[in-house]
């Protein structure tokens, strides 16, 4: 690699990112220098050595950020009848939503229950404390999509806390400011004055009704639920399209093929690995002419293919899945996945990647694939000097159907090629 001088502008973010490392324990996160830098292999390694000098510890990933997803930030929703939008506001009673808890008709999907559980007991004690105070609540929000099972779009912690406090009866007060003779109070220990607070105080409730287009209520998940812990596309996914597809793409993450062909890399902890799934399934089996370079909607069709999949369909997709991954470990090993470059340095896990050599692999008769397996070394040579090349590089940063189109078309010419010689080795 030649020498690079880092310019002024990158200098300057260097130092605000340093001063926000020192406050950080002198750590930062790799996508939060990938997404402010801009990195490229011309001034990769002086912006590391940049940190590696001055002690700061680099947090990464291993999953390169998604450029679709940064391109789709602030786009406008695919056009729709506004007419069809329909959310509507409606004060409750609270105990009135605690029937519809008592009587299963509100949704506690598993898929939540790791945001279910982000407050502690103090905070769930004060927000009880402010009940018996009228403090109004803010407004909850519901998809009624099912109008025998709303889904908490946002007020999880607090519908959680009243089931756990009134329901459930599992949650004793504590560190209670103006109330504090309750500490260590369940409900049924309450004088009535104060249960008969919580049953009748009103809340404002906001209903996403069923003729909203998926599209929108989508949007919706990803701008109203923003407080603590912000959904990740794929989390709101799960909560939208419940049914086969949520049980499909969970089976699937947890393949030890799968967990191998991606070194490890893919977490399950904000179901970034159903996402990749999800992934090859929209990719393999939709037709490419939906993808209108959101990928946000693009997803959310396959997770509709999922649901409407058979069961036989399902298995076969799973069965194809486990060939695909199998083979491109196989193939590509330890940067299965990943940019290959002549330092010998292992890249992250790169999304667009992944899409287009599965594409390009689930295509492929299995004849065709042991012939790639077995000249792996040339095809990690070719692909290695296609990661080189500006035009391909460019590709994996594109989010358009044409670049999509493109790097499908650069894994399948290099494919071509070592088959042609397979075939001509074969021959003579």
């Amino acid at each position: 690699m030649g020498e690079y001088t880092l310019k002024k502008s990158e200098q300057e973010e260097l130092e605000k990112l340093y001063n926000i490392a020192k406050e950080q324990n002198n750590s930062i996160n790799f996508n939060l220098v990938y997404m402010t830098m801009k990195l490229t292999d011309e001034n990769y390694d002086d912006i590391m050595k940049y940190f590696l000098e001055r002690g700061i510890s680099m947090i990464q990933d291993d999953v390169e950020p998604d450029v679709t997803a940064y391109a789709c930030e602030g786009e406008k929703i695919r056009p729709f009848d506004p007419s069809k939008i329909d959310i509507t506001m409606k004060p409750l009673t609270l105990d009135s939503l605690l029937k519809r808890i008592q009587k299963g008709e509100i949704e506690f999907d598993s898929s939540f229950q790791r945001k279910a559980g982000l407050w502690d007991r103090k905070q769930k004690s004060q927000l009880i404390e402010s009940i018996f105070l009228r403090i109004p609540l803010p407004a909850f929000y519901f998809d009624a999509s099912d109008e025998d099972r709303w889904l908490v779009i946002d007020g999880l912690q607090r519908v959680t806390t009243l089931k756990q406090f009134v329901v459930d009866k599992t949650l004793k007060l504590q560190e209670m400011e103006f109330f504090p003779e309750l500490n260590g109070c369940v409900y049924d220990k309450l004088p009535r004055a104060f249960q008969r607070r919580i049953d009748e105080t009103v809340i404002n409730v906001y209903l996403v009704n069923p003729s909203t287009p998926d599209n929108v209520k989508y949007n919706i998940f990803k701008r109203i639920n923003t407080g603590g812990l912000a959904l990740e596309a794929q989390e709101i996914r799960n909560a939208l399209f419940q049914g086969k597809a949520t049980q499909f793409l969970q089976n699937c993450a947890g393949l030890p093929c799968f967990t191998e062909a991606t070194g490890g890399s893919v977490k399950s902890e904000r179901m970034l690995d159903r996402e990749f799934v999800l992934r090859y399934v929209s990719f393999c089996y939709l037709d490419l002419n939906q993808y209108s370079g959101n990928i946000d909607e693009f997803l959310n069709e396959g997770m509709k293919y999922l649901n409407r999949a058979s069961e036989s369909e399902l298995l076969e997709i799973e069965e194809e899945f486990k060939r695909v991954m199998l083979n491109m470990y196989s193939l590509m090993g330890r940067n299965t996945f990943r940019k290959i470059c002549y330092d010998g340095r292992r890249r992250p896990i790169n999304k667009v990647i992944y899409e287009s050599w599965c594409y390009v692999m689930k295509n492929l008769p299995q004849s065709d694939v042991n012939s790639l397996i077995r000249f792996k070394d040339e095809v990690q040579m070719k692909y290695m000097d296609l990661c080189e090349k500006a035009d391909y590089l460019y590709l994996l940063k594109a989010p358009d159907k044409k670049a999509l189109y493109l790097r499908i078309d650069c894994v399948m010419s290099l494919v071509k090629s070592v088959l042609e010689k397979a075939w001509n080795d074969k021959e003579d």
